[in-house]
């Protein structure tokens, strides 16, 4: 496994090459004990497979993109939500909550997936103490 580190974010991108198949590259970002797949729209933490929905995915894969940048709920509807006629701003809570529930350790306190009061929410790579 190649692995190259952001320090600006702290994040994991490490690229897999399997040895029988070095066309089989996956391109993985990784934070606490989870690890997402980019190519295989996969996710593990502690190295079981959790089950997300698309839309679950692409909310993690936009908080991934923007490590410790505050994104505004309606940023958040723009960029997951654009196809659906009225999303609202309870849709993107519901599916924080839901991130929460299935990686974060705590998810009544969590580490990763911030509320930013007034804005919306903050990805923060490292847990904030």
């Amino acid at each position: 496994m190649k692995t190259a580190t952001a320090p600006h974010n702290n994040l994991d991108f490490a690229a897999t090459s399997d040895a029988e198949n070095a066309a089989d590259d996956d391109y993985r970002i990784s934070f606490a004990d989870v690890t997402v797949n980019l190519d295989k729209a996969t996710v593990t933490r502690g190295g079981k497979t959790i089950a997300l929905t698309v839309a679950e995915f692409e909310l993690l894969t936009l908080f991934l993109q923007n490590p410790e940048k505050p994104l505004t709920r309606d940023a958040i509807l723009d960029s997951v939500w654009s196809y659906l006629g009225s999303p609202n701003t309870r849709t993107v809570d519901a599916h924080v909550m839901r991130l929460r529930h299935k990686l974060e350790k705590d998810p009544e306190a969590p580490r990763h997936f911030l509320t930013v009061h007034k804005v919306g929410y903050r990805f923060c790579p490292e847990e904030k103490k």
